[in-house]
């Protein structure tokens, strides 16, 4: 090949065509093996086996020139382009599956991945039975003070889930078995971590608040009572500090806003929610807690983002429009929902900025009709009033002044985070470039209701990223790459940890953050 083929590169390799060259071979991202050129014809339909009969070791990259497969020097025009999201020279790789878990406080996410071709195969969530114990993760801190027996509960809680996820994405494969699963790679707040290796969790809860362990941990399938091949092993995240653990690296890992050379922020939102800066090359780490109102947790009618969840409302015309997950019947409303919900009535004066649902009398239109005064039909006294959001014959959804009250407290969480962590890096609002959001809930958030609220800065909607479960990525990254999980590693021990338990300025700052913004004036 030319030296004008030198000129191509493989961005997620890390490696251009010079150092392939020069190396004689490199690790093929798909299988693992040692081949002598990535190559791709560059004809046909993207993502698919050229039907050329010269070219059947070649995949296409048609006119877009967006993905490449390995092949053999046949035709010598082809040309090197970027190879599809697939985890950079996956060194250490093995035959077989895969399992990456997101351990959320609320919400447990498992994915399941081909380890040869990288292929996600099913993903499956469940909520976290550990909430029996309480929504967040001082409560089951403190199950555990209470009880040092109910550690074995706890973990038995998080390790069933585990296995039930399993099951589930097991059996949508018929050709598929539980011992053909050889790595599980886990990622999770720290208290979630500790949980789900057996690990007590109670030093997180006294001064300096410090986890047991920091650094990833390694360990046979045995050890925790994982219901696939007994010769899998387990690789749980490393921790960045206090209760900032696995999940944020793994935020940080896919998101690569530790490869950012100016300002931006990545902002996980959950019930543990962590909040990252990245600032010319530093990195600073929190978390606020937020509580499960962002999941859907301690609200009236909340549930996780599955079918019949509210994930967002409109208004028009005095009428409500919403938008349900597998468009059916109503049975509950997602965080998502929540937040575009309060948002929509802050804008047409439902709710003032103190958070106060209006009576009727206050509020203009129709719409007035939908609030459920307290001590009236079914508003309960001493609770405030609600907005009714659906009913029929069977059922009523509405949002309660409580649900207002939950989303403040989880929203001010999150902007006294990202001011203290701003602070600590003497930078500002203006300097951000970038702000990634993540959660389970993702790319379903609005982001103009993220504003209205008061999570984001008005300034930044036109910079916002959605990520989705961006931590689930970044273990799905770990569990196809043994470089993966050297970054991810190195990425705990470069971020700096901004500890918040106990701290006057975030009581301060919280809240100064506790009502809403000015609503627009149309």
């Amino acid at each position: 090949m030319g030296k004008a083929r030198n000129n191509y590169e493989l961005r997620k390799a890390n490696y251009d065509l010079k150092t392939l060259n020069k190396q004689s071979k490199i690790v093929n991202p798909y299988t693992l093996t040692h081949i002598p050129k990535i190559l791709v014809c560059g004809q046909g339909e993207n993502e698919q086996p050229c039907a050329k009969p010269t070219h059947q070791r070649f995949w296409c990259a048609g006119k877009s020139a967006g993905y490449s497969q390995q092949g053999v020097g046949v035709n010598l025009k082809s040309k090197i382009v970027n190879p599809p999201f697939v985890p950079p020279l996956a060194k250490g790789g093995m035959g077989g599956f895969g399992i990456a878990f997101d351990i959320g406080t609320t919400t447990i996410v498992g994915s399941l991945i081909n380890l040869e071709t990288f292929k996600d195969i099913g993903t499956d969530s469940t909520p976290n039975p550990q909430s029996r114990f309480g929504k967040d993760i001082l409560s089951r801190i403190k199950c555990i003070m209470e009880n040092a027996s109910n550690l074995d509960i706890l973990q038995q809680d998080v390790i069933s889930a585990c296995n039930s996820i399993i099951n589930s994405i097991v059996r949508q494969s018929p050709v598929l078995s539980k011992e053909d699963i050889a790595l599980i790679v886990a990622v999770g707040n720290s208290v979630m971590e500790h949980i789900f290796l057996g690990i007590s969790p109670t030093s997180l809860a006294k001064v300096p608040y410090r986890p047991v362990f920091k650094d990833a941990r390694e360990l046979s399938v045995k050890d925790i009572g994982l219901d696939i091949s007994s010769a899998a092993k387990v690789y749980a995240f490393p921790l960045i500090g206090g209760f900032v653990g696995g999940d944020t690296v793994g935020v940080i890992l896919s998101t690569n806003i530790h490869k950012i050379k100016g300002y931006a922020l990545a902002i996980d939102i959950g019930t543990n929610s962590e909040i990252v800066l990245s600032s010319k090359g530093s990195l600073y780490a929190t978390s606020a807690a937020a509580g499960p109102a962002f999941e859907g947790g301690s609200i009236k009618h909340g549930m996780i983002a599955k079918k019949g969840a509210i994930q967002g409302i409109g208004i028009k015309n005095d009428k409500l429009l919403l938008d349900v997950i597998g468009d059916t019947t109503p049975e509950g409303i997602c965080g998502s929902g929540i937040i575009d919900a309060i948002a929509k009535l802050l804008d047409i004066g439902i709710i003032d900025t103190t958070g106060r649902i209006k009576n009727r009398n206050e509020v203009e239109g129709n719409i007035a009709n939908r609030i459920i005064e307290e001590g009236q039909g079914s508003g309960v006294r001493g609770q405030g009033n609600e907005f009714v959001l659906y009913k029929d014959a069977k059922k009523e959804i509405t949002v309660t002044q409580n649900d207002v009250r939950e989303l403040q407290l989880a929203k001010s969480a999150i902007q006294a985070g990202i001011k203290l962590l701003l602070k600590k890096a003497k930078s500002n609002t203006d300097e951000i470039e970038k702000v990634f959001i993540a959660g389970a809930f993702g790319s379903n958030i609005n982001k103009d209701s993220l504003a209205k609220i008061g999570v984001l800065e008005k300034a930044w909607i036109d910079k916002v990223i959605f990520v989705g479960d961006a931590a689930l990525d970044g273990a799905k990254l770990a569990l196809c790459s043994e470089e993966k999980r050297k970054e991810a590693e190195d990425i705990a021990k470069q971020t700096k940890h901004l500890s918040l338990s106990g701290s006057a300025h975030f009581q301060e700052e919280f809240m100064k953050g506790m009502g809403f913004p000015e609503r627009s004036r149309q």
